[in-house]
């Protein structure tokens, strides 16, 4: 199916399904990580030191994996946007680097947060709270471009397996435990499908007993009904 428009936001997309999703799997786990620590500031007691503190790891954990995706991308993907769709990769290095120094004022107010005298705490969370909602709708509409509209125009100038190759020299290049870290957010964000593809990937050219490492991690972040669901699939 072609979607040519977005009629609701009057842009227009050049958009279908691809093959090779570059961004399918990790999107889906920074989306709801960005949702899960909004949430979080908005929900945790103010004037528990403990919770602002808790909000305030999440959100350099959140930080470190939005810069690890951008370095992926400027590594990976980068070259062949510049080859193929140099304008498309100007956008997206602009904002790159606009959403990084946003981010970076995120976290400047939670790290401000945390031993915030009593009357500039419920203040600061509040303004912690705006501030992740304002980057989370900023870094959405992002993704929405790199989904609809750089994914399409790579795989049209590289093809399925050149899209696969950078799909494979970015997964080659994560380390282990990054990688353990990313499978832990991910995972519940993804549905049955994208799980049985990812793991089955991972079954095949990985050693048994890394594979078995990482199915001990999918039972432990994910509901039990759905790790059943997916062992029955693999």
């Amino acid at each position: 199916m072609s979607i040519t428009a977005d009629s609701a936001v009057g842009t227009t997309y050049d958009f279908d399904l691809v093959a090779v999703d570059l961004y399918r799997d990790i999107h889906k786990g920074i989306r709801a990580e960005l949702f899960d620590v909004t949430l979080a500031a908005g929900r945790v007691d103010p004037g528990c030191r403990a919770d602002r503190a808790a909000v305030a790891a999440h959100v350099l954990s959140v930080g470190e994996v939005l810069e690890l995706h951008a370095h992926h991308e400027d590594l990976h993907v980068e070259p062949a946007l510049l080859e193929h769709a140099p304008s498309l990769a100007e956008q997206i290095a602009t904002d790159h680097h606009v959403l990084e120094a946003r981010f970076d004022f995120v976290t400047e107010i939670a790290q401000l947060a945390v031993d915030a005298a009593v009357a500039d705490q419920r203040r600061l969370m509040h303004l912690l709270y705006l501030e992740l909602s304002g980057f989370a709708s900023a870094y959405l509409s992002h993704q929405l471009v790199e989904e609809r509209v750089v994914m399409p125009a790579i795989e049209h100038a590289i093809g399925p397996e050149g899209a696969l190759g950078i799909h494979i020299a970015i997964v080659s290049a994560i380390p282990p435990d990054v990688m353990a870290q990313s499978l832990a957010f991910m995972l519940p964000a993804m549905n049955i499908d994208n799980r049985t593809e990812l793991l089955t990937g991972m079954k095949m050219s990985a050693p048994p007993e890394a594979f078995n490492a990482v199915m001990g991690l999918a039972s432990s972040v994910l509901e039990p009904s759905d790790f059943t669901a997916l062992a029955a699939r693999l």
